[in-house]
């Protein structure tokens, strides 16, 4: 009896009641016996329905637990994405950012070693003007004292012109 529906459980015992109202004793004491256990086993179904009814409730609590915590989860998974995003983004940033970092310490190396290159030129021709200096005053010497001499050889012509002047010499006649 307990695959019977409580309803149908109830109009068995009730049948059993009407019909068998007129009955002698022991069949109606059979009647009601039957009666009762159907009545007993109405009650264990319904017992048994009110604690699958509680187990179903108590499943569909959790199940909408489980629903808000699925929803709950998938908020949390987006936001996870949007800061996955927004960290991706900064990381390219911040490689862009490193690898323009090492273009210009290349390009400072290069310049540093430039700078060092001209100054080397620079003191190589620092070096070329000292010497050039030194020997354009060695020969700003070599002329003031040829132009002093020259002028001393000038004086001197001078004079001996002045004293050949003074000077007459005679007139030699060829024989």
């Amino acid at each position: 009896m307990a695959g019977l529906s409580p309803s149908r459980v109830a109009l068995f015992a009730l049948f059993c009641l009407v019909a068998l109202s007129g009955c002698k004793d022991p069949e109606k004491e059979k009647a009601l016996a039957d009666a009762e256990a159907a009545k007993t086993a109405l009650v264990q179904v319904r017992t048994e329905l009110e604690a699958v009814k509680a187990g179903l409730d108590a499943t569909q609590k959790e199940r909408d637990g489980l629903k808000t915590n699925v929803g709950d989860l998938s908020a949390s998974l987006e936001n996870l994405k949007t800061q996955l995003a927004t960290v991706t983004d900064v990381r390219d940033k911040l490689q862009a950012a490193a690898e323009q970092v090492t273009a210009l310490k290349d390009r400072l190396t290069q310049l540093v070693q430039d700078k060092d290159s001209a100054l080397a030129k620079a003191a190589s021709a620092q070096n070329m003007v000292e010497k050039l200096k030194s020997e354009l005053q060695g020969q700003i010497q070599k002329v003031t004292s040829l132009q002093e001499q020259n002028n001393k050889l000038q004086q001197t012509i001078e004079e001996l012109k002045k004293l050949a002047g003074a000077i007459k010499i005679p007139e030699i006649t060829a024989p």
